[in-house]
C-alpha cells in the first residue's frame, strides 16, 4: 500500500509558497524490499493524483494529463525499470503530476512541494532528473 489516508477532509487552499502539509495527510510508506508491481498500483496513483488536485483545487484534467504521462512513459524503454520498482515508479507517477501542473495550471508547483509530499522520500534533484527522463522518453509529446 503506497499511500495511507486519513478519513479527515478539511477545504483548504495550497500555499505554493510555503512548505506547509495540507490537513489531510498524503503519506509515502517506504518499503523494505522493491517487489514488482501488482495490478492495483495505477489505480492507487491515480487516486493520489485527485486527492492532491482536488485538495489543491486544481482542474481534475491534470489528473487525466499526468494518467496519459505515467501510462506513455510506462510503455517506453525507459519506463520499464519503473514497472519493476515501486520506489520508481512512485517517483514517475509523482513527477508526471508535477509536469502536467506545470504545463497546465496557471500556479507554478515548486519541485520543493512534490518532495514535502512525498515526505522527503524523493528529493528536488530526484524530482527534476526523473522530470528530464520522462520528457526524453516522451519526446516532449507533452500537448494532450
Amino acid at each position: 500500500n503506497y499511500f495511507q489516508q486519513q478519513t479527515c477532509c478539511e477545504e483548504s487552499k495550497c500555499q505554493f509558497g510555503t512548505l506547509t502539509r495540507p490537513s489531510k495527510r498524503w503519506s509515502l510508506k517506504k518499503s523494505k524490499k522493491c517487489k514488482p508491481l501488482g495490478p492495483d498500483s495505477r489505480q492507487k496513483m491515480v487516486t493520489w493524483f485527485q486527492q492532491i488536485v482536488d485538495h489543491c483545487g486544481f482542474d481534475r484534467e491534470s489528473v487525466l494529463i499526468a494518467t496519459s504521462y505515467l501510462d506513455r512513459f510506462l510503455m517506453t524503454k525507459s519506463g520499464v525499470p519503473a514497472l519493476h520498482n515501486k520506489n520508481t515508479f512512485q517517483l514517475v507517477a509523482m513527477t508526471c503530476l508535477y509536469i502536467a501542473i506545470k504545463l497546465f495550471e496557471p500556479e507554478v508547483i515548486n519541485p520543493a512541494i512534490v518532495s514535502f509530499l512525498s515526505e522527503n522520500l524523493y528529493s528536488e534533484k530526484q524530482i527534476t532528473e526523473m522530470e528530464m527522463v520522462i520528457l526524453s522518453a516522451l519526446q516532449w509529446r507533452v500537448q494532450p
